[in-house]
């Protein structure tokens, strides 16, 4: 508790909830259907292409571009010599597809390796929650957020039953802005 007993404070200066307001998955066994099972498909090294004794010049990828290579602080000691360095880039440049700068380059897991993930809850009723207002002032912000999070995957249109809360907070640069789901319902009826 704070000094004056009342509500809890984070080193952050910011409230937290209180212990008592905590929500916990449930305690019971998993159904069988909701078992991971991990294959592994043929093997990803057998593709690979040998490293080259001297790397080529830098050639801009779809991803690794110029910008993005000049950007990248691989080496800030001066520990590697310049053929490691640009075999470095040359790494990154072949492998361009697992790096991401923006929303729209994420991906997710092959179902090759994984099936898409179930999450097990036991018996209950959906929830439906409505949202703080979106303040005027960040609103086209949280739209573009949102627009970028579905044209990545990431989001994906539904006609669930349910509706949990979200809101905006600012990044610690304060001025970009993240979306944080309130999944409290969700942990309540989730099977740990």
């Amino acid at each position: 508790p704070s000094p004056s007993g009342s509500t809890p404070i984070s080193v952050f200066g910011t409230k937290y909830k209180k212990v008592s307001k905590r929500t916990f998955p449930v305690s019971t066994i998993t159904p069988e259907e909701f078992r991971i099972e991990r294959r592994k498909p043929t093997d990803p090294l057998a593709n690979m292409r040998p490293l080259p004794a001297v790397p080529p010049p830098f050639e801009p990828g779809l991803r690794y571009t110029k910008e993005r290579m000049r950007a990248q602080d691989i080496d800030p000691h001066g520990f590697l010599l310049p053929e490691e360095l640009c075999l470095a880039h040359w790494i990154l440049r072949e492998n361009e597809c697992a790096l991401a700068w923006d929303e729209s380059e994420k991906g997710r897991f092959s179902d090759e390796w994984f099936d898409p993930i179930r999450i097990p809850t036991v018996e209950h009723v959906p929830w439906v929650f409505k949202n703080i207002p979106i303040a005027p002032g960040i609103r086209d912000e949280v739209i573009k957020i949102i627009k970028a999070k579905i044209a990545s995957g990431t989001y994906e249109h539904s006609n669930s039953s349910y509706r949990s809360a979200w809101f905006c907070v600012p990044k610690k640069d304060g001025k970009s802005l993240r979306l944080v789901h309130d999944l409290q319902p969700l942990n309540r009826v989730t099977i740990r």
